[in-house]
């Protein structure tokens, strides 16, 4: 049995966001390519209200951001699936997953678009044998959430790393 998650934003939980409000669109159109050459934003913490500190400041679900602990745990264990990218501003780096599977199942619930293209899913189903060992991965979709298994959230707990949850959205055996 596997459980697939996503990561989710806790209370209280550090924010880091970008200075600039145009470079949201940056983050939103992650789809799986390679970010080599790209001039990564200035991004700020954000400072209202108390915020815990996070190993995973919180940007999005579809756009995991690390601190330096976080990476020197777990960049080995990451660069299968992807890209860690140095961000400006903030000591933080992106994760970019560039490992895309397309391995959502019919029977999910989906929310469409008129035009086809999905807006929301309000229910994960998966099909498992596309996404076998695959401990990070996302969908062939604009601004994916990125997707991690039991390995990887054990890995997260092992390192002792602070303040990141995760969702489950998905078990095997469903």
């Amino acid at each position: 049995m596997t459980t697939i998650h996503q990561f989710a934003v806790s209370e209280g939980q550090e924010w880091v966001l970008p200075a600039d409000d145009d470079a949201y669109e940056e983050f939103f159109s992650l789809d799986g390519r390679s970010l080599k050459g790209w001039k990564p934003p200035v991004m700020r913490r954000v400072e209202e209200g108390e915020r815990l500190y996070s190993d995973f400041p919180w940007l999005g679900e579809h756009a995991p951001l690390l601190r330096r602990p976080a990476v020197e745990a777990l960049a080995a264990a990451l660069r299968p699936y992807g890209e860690l990218v140095a961000l400006r501003g903030e000591e933080v780096w992106l994760l970019n997953i560039t490992h895309v599977i397309d391995a959502l199942e019919a029977r999910s619930q989906i929310v469409r678009f008129d035009g086809g293209d999905i807006l929301a899913i309000e229910r994960y189903a998966f099909d498992g044998r596309k996404i076998q060992t695959a401990e990070v991965f996302r969908l062939p979709m604009r601004a994916s959430p990125v997707f991690v298994n039991d390995v990887f959230v054990e890995r997260v707990r092992k390192a002792g790393l602070r303040n990141v949850s995760f969702e489950p959205v998905w078990t095997s055996d469903e």
